[in-house]
């Protein structure tokens, strides 16, 4: 259902049709990709006002609940529901109201027209996977369902269902037959045989179903699911609803590929503000030979390139075990993981040889003390580090900046402010954000570490209609007490985000290393003077000794080693001018290069000099 994204198939979907085909005998499984049908139905019903694109901008809004409420009308069998306050809510956090208004008026004919659909040739089961705000799309069209076609079952899983959230949706919505927690290769199959034969679902782990009127939850799976019963996905019925789709010819589809499960960080240090990994964060992953010949059936099958990782972290092992396989196939992928952001610009160039060239490295900050907040288990100058590698082999890196930790102080932030015009040729932020409380991270886990007072994020109230202890247990999102910066220093930051992306395009910095072995820099950051910087022998070598980041202690050193002896003095003086001219990054006494290494092939001569060509 709604909202999952119009260029990427249902990884849900990809995986558990082949489950059931492999595990359940006599059962035949039809994918329905209501997302398309809810774009093509707010076109057509909006006579093209309503577009892909505003699909797109409502798809992306979790943390406001938007899509879940523009089918509150669809769940209540109402016109309208609660338009005024929310568009007062979504006013208050600077998001346009207007859209939103006017899709929640189609949800409702939209929901009926489906379900009587789906009722004119009534299957036996009809499953809903609900990933964030999928579960009000879900709800009504089950709701719906059970209204013109009673005798079908409906079973929902996903994300939304895990934990306590599973068995609370199963309490509250009487529309739902059964609701599996945990991961759904084994018990839905399980489910469907055990419909087949009529026999009792009391054994099939995680599954809510009813007693008596009453629901009963099963106890949770014992183990997790070994990736080697975890089938290669099927998205034929994906790539068939988008050719059979009007939106089609303007939707550019990319292939989705899972190779792991959980987080082998997390599993050591889980980072204080993240609950993306539910309830079972144990980290495993695909076995490195079936990954090539995945990542090419899909590429040729559905005629894609550009193939989307949706791990929460890359196995490390993959470097060595993976990438050289993946550079070796006879197709130009683009491919986009998420990875750690303290790797070296070695194995980043492997990703890069492999045609990873999407990373999302997990930056969230770049300040040293706030990253120990978030038990992050790297520093400020990994990476800064990254960005300018990243930057330096090509690589397209999205990351944003989250603040309002417990224990973070102004100073955190000033200090940043006063570094960021020295970054502004490297890729910026997408944003910066106050983070979420969300079910199943530390914060949430133990109040005691920043967050004792919390409640369902106030959207949530406009949204679901059950009492405030159910909806505790039903939601994913919190609000609590706030913490960290606040008012203006708050808005500087924003400001100062923005800033960044507008003068990236036009900021260069580049290195080349002279024929006396000198390094020389070109400035043409839009924020500095524009100017060609010759370095002497010992600044140059100090430079060059930054780029893997050190503190001025270990420069001391390595000069030492190479034959130069500099005393305290000159060597702080060396990286005092650095930072100041903005030619390299500080965060507690650590130093990185900021300069980019020129490309051979864009270099010129002008005025009898050789400098870089600009971007």
């Amino acid at each position: 259902m709604p909202w999952q994204g119009l260029d990427t198939p249902s990884s849900a979907l990809g995986v558990l049709g082949p489950s059931v085909r492999e595990q359940a005998p006599g059962w035949s499984v039809d994918e329905l990709y209501g997302n398309f049908r809810w774009a093509e139905h707010l076109m057509c019903a909006s006579g093209g006002a309503i577009g892909v694109a505003d699909y797109g901008k409502v798809a992306v809004q979790v943390f406001q609940g938007v899509g879940d409420w523009v089918f509150a009308p669809a769940l209540y069998d109402v016109a309208s529901y609660r338009v005024d306050e929310y568009a007062q809510l979504l006013d208050a956090q600077g998001v346009d109201a207007e859209v939103p208004v006017e899709m929640q008026r189609h949800s409702r004919t939209f929901i009926r027209q489906l379900a009587a659909e789906i009722a004119a040739d009534p299957p036996d089961i009809v499953g809903f996977t609900s990933t964030f705000m999928q579960n009000v799309p879900s709800l009504a069209l089950a709701r719906e369902i059970k209204r013109v076609a009673p005798g079908v079952l409906t079973v929902i899983g996903g994300s939304n269902c895990d934990g306590p959230q599973g068995p609370a949706l199963h309490r509250n919505f009487d529309q739902l037959d059964f609701v599996i927690s945990g991961e759904g290769e084994r018990s839905l199959p399980a489910l469907l045989r055990c419909v087949a034969a009529g026999a009792s679902v009391a054994d099939i782990p995680g599954l809510s179903w009813r007693s008596d009127g009453m629901t009963v939850t099963n106890p949770p799976a014992e183990s997790s699911v070994p990736f080697g019963v975890v089938p290669a996905p099927d998205y034929d019925g994906y790539f068939q609803a988008l050719e059979n789709s009007s939106l089609g010819p303007g939707i550019r589809p990319m292939a989705v590929l899972e190779t792991s499960r959980g987080c082998w960080w997390g599993e050591v240090h889980q980072c204080t503000f993240c609950g993306l990994n539910g309830s079972n964060i144990n980290f495993r992953s695909k076995a490195p030979e079936r990954i090539a010949h995945e990542v090419r059936d899909l590429a040729s099958r559905h005629r894609v390139l550009d193939v989307v990782m949706v791990d929460n972290i890359l196995d490390m092992g993959y470097i060595d075990k993976v990438m050289p396989e993946l550079a070796a196939l006879d197709c130009d992928l683009r491919i986009h993981y998420e990875i750690k952001s303290n790797m070296t610009r070695e194995q980043l160039g492997r990703l890069r040889d492999a045609n990873v060239l999407f990373v999302q490295p997990g930056i969230e900050s770049l300040s040293s003390h706030v990253l120990r907040l978030m038990e992050k288990g790297v520093s400020s100058a990994h990476n800064v580090r990254m960005l300018r590698d990243g930057m330096d082999l090509g690589l397209s890196v999205t990351w944003n900046i989250l603040y309002g930790f417990p224990g973070e102080t102004d100073e955190d932030y000033q200090s940043l402010l006063r570094k960021m015009a020295s970054l502004e040729h490297l890729q910026p932020p997408t944003g910066a954000w106050r983070i979420a409380l969300e079910r199943f991270s530390p914060y949430f886990d133990d109040p005691s570490i920043g967050f004792m007072f919390r409640t369902p994020a106030r959207f949530y109230e406009l949204i679901y209609n059950v009492p405030k202890g159910e909806l505790y247990d039903l939601v994913y999102l919190f609000d609590g007490s706030t913490r960290g910066i606040a008012g203006p220093l708050e808005d500087d930051l924003k400001q100062a985000v923005r800033n960044w992306a507008e003068a990236y395009p036009r900021s260069t910095l580049l290195y080349w290393i002279d024929d006396q072995g000198r390094v020389v820099i070109e400035d043409q950051r839009a924020s500095w003077p524009e100017e060609v910087i010759e370095l002497d022998e010992l600044q140059s070598n100090v430079y060059l000794d930054l780029f893997q980041g050190a503190g001025w202690e270990g420069v001391r050193r390595r000069l030492a080693d190479g034959g130069q002896v500099v005393t305290d003095e000159e060597a702080r003086k060396i990286l005092r001018y650095f930072v100041d001219r903005g030619l390299a990054f500080e965060d507690e006494g650590r130093y990185v290069s900021l300069a980019l290494e020129v490309d051979p092939y864009r270099r010129k001569l002008v005025d009898g000099r050789e400098v870089a060509a600009s971007r």
